[in-house]
C-alpha cells in the first residue's frame, strides 16, 4: 500500500493555528502535528518550509504539484 500526500494535507497545514505544525508519516498515515520537534514519525515537511517556499497564501495549483513532490519522497 502507497502512503499518498494530498493537496488537501497541504492546505490543513497551511491553515494550521498551531505553534509549529509539520506533516509526518506516522504508523503509515500522513498526519498534521502540532509541533514539528514532537514528530513521532518520520518528519515530512513543516509549516515554516511551507511558508518559506510559498508564502502565507498557497493555491490549488501549487498545493497539488507540493503534495506529489512530497509523496514522491516519502520512504
Amino acid at each position: 500500500m502507497t502512503t499518498t500526500i494530498s493537496a488537501d494535507d497541504i492546505r490543513v497545514l497551511a491553515r494550521s493555528d498551531e505553534p509549529d505544525p509539520a506533516l509526518a508519516l506516522v504508523d503509515g498515515e500522513i498526519t498534521v502535528v502540532p509541533q514539528a520537534e514532537l514528530a513521532d514519525g518520520h518528519l515530512v515537511y513543516t509549516r515554516s518550509e511551507l511558508v518559506t517556499e510559498y508564502g502565507e497564501e498557497i493555491t490549488d495549483v501549487q498545493a497539488e504539484v507540493l503534495a506529489a513532490g512530497l509523496t514522491a519522497q516519502l520512504p
